[in-house]
């Protein structure tokens, strides 16, 4: 299976948000809230990319603190 960071690439691709944040700080965020993003359905993973940025986008330093905690 390709890394969840490598993924949240192609989706933010598909999605036109191409470089709109990092995807180790997207994935914090997504293992913030999941944990184990391995039963996730394409929706969902993909709702949450978006939430993901706007947390990213309000608290961009708390985001790479979060990142970090999960050593991504």
């Amino acid at each position: 299976m390709k890394g969840y960071q490598q993924l949240i690439r192609e989706r933010l691709a598909l999605m036109g948000r191409v470089g709109a944040a990092s995807p180790r700080l997207i994935e914090g965020w997504l293992r913030l809230q999941y944990g184990c993003l391995d039963g996730l359905d394409r929706q969902t993973f993909d709702d949450e990319i978006v939430i993901a940025l706007a947390c990213i986008a309000v608290d961009p330093k708390g985001s790479e603190q979060l990142a970090q905690s999960y050593a991504l």
